[in-house]
C-alpha cells in the first residue's frame, strides 16, 4: 500500500484564486461608502460620533477578515510514491479544477527554509513538464472583477496553489507544523533517491529560483590540459 504523508498548508491560495484576498479591503469600502452616504440620506445628518463607531467596526471587521485568510490552515499538499498533490481533496465532478497531480518525473529538485509557521517549501519543475500556466494581467484583472460582483461564484475557481510560478515553471508552498528535519525525512521516503532537496538557511533564498550548475565546458580534440 502506498505511504501518503498529508501537510497542512497556510493562506488562502489552497482554496482561493489568486489574488483574492486583496479585494476584502474594496468589499468593506463600499460597504462604508454606503453605509456613510446612504444613512445620511435616510436619517438626515448624522453624529459624527455614531459614523466613526460604525466605521470602526466596518475596519476591525475587515482586518480581522484578512488575517483569518492570511493565516488559515487546510490540507492541501500530500506526498507519495505516486508524486505529490497540490489542493484540497474535492467531490466535484471535475477535481481537476480544484487540485493538481505532479508525478516524480516532473521534479528537477526541491528546496526548503524554516519559518515562524513551518517551512517554505519550493518544488522546481523539469522544463518538459505539463503545467497549467496562470492567467495573464488581463485574464487575472477580468477574473478579479468577476470575484468582486460574484464572490460565491467566481471566488470558487481555480485555487493560486494548483498555478505554478514562471521563468522557470516552480512551486511555492507554506508547509505549516514542520520542521525541515522532517520534512526532509517524510520525503526522503517517496521520493526517488536521485531527487535533490536542498535546506537553506535562510528563507531569502527564495526569492531567486534555483539555477542548475553549468556544465564544465569539453576541451577541443587535440588539446590537453596544462599540468
Amino acid at each position: 500500500m502506498d505511504d501518503i504523508y498529508t501537510f497542512l498548508v497556510r493562506g488562502p491560495s489552497s482554496r482561493l484564486p489568486r489574488g483574492y484576498i486583496w479585494l476584502v479591503p474594496v468589499w468593506f469600502a463600499i460597504a462604508c461608502g454606503l453605509l456613510v452616504f446612504g444613512g445620511r440620506r435616510i436619517s438626515g445628518r448624522v453624529p459624527f460620533w455614531l459614523e466613526a463607531t460604525e466605521l470602526a467596526g466596518l475596519l476591525l471587521a475587515c482586518l480581522t477578515l484578512i488575517c483569518v485568510l492570511a493565516t488559515v490552515r487546510r490540507h492541501a499538499f500530500r506526498v507519495g510514491r505516486n508524486g505529490i498533490w497540490l489542493g484540497c481533496r474535492t467531490t466535484r465532478r471535475r477535481p481537476r479544477l480544484r487540485q493538481v497531480h505532479i508525478a516524480w518525473t516532473d521534479v528537477a529538485m526541491m528546496r526548503m527554509a524554516a519559518t515562524g509557521y513551518g517551512v517554505l517549501l519550493e518544488i522546481g519543475l523539469v522544463p518538459a513538464a505539463r503545467v497549467t500556466l496562470r492567467p495573464g494581467p488581463g485574464r487575472q484583472a477580468l477574473l478579479l472583477l468577476g470575484v468582486l460582483v460574484m464572490p460565491l461564484g467566481f471566488g470558487r475557481g481555480r485555487p493560486g496553489l494548483t498555478a505554478p510560478r514562471q521563468d522557470p515553471p516552480r512551486y511555492l508552498i507554506k508547509v505549516c507544523d514542520v520542521t525541515p528535519a522532517q520534512l526532509r525525512q517524510a520525503l526522503a521516503s517517496v521520493k526517488p533517491p536521485a531527487l535533490a532537496v536542498r535546506t537553506l538557511t535562510k528563507r531569502s533564498g527564495m526569492r531567486s529560483p534555483a539555477v542548475p550548475a553549468p556544465l564544465p565546458a569539453s576541451q577541443p580534440a587535440g588539446v590537453t590540459a596544462p599540468h
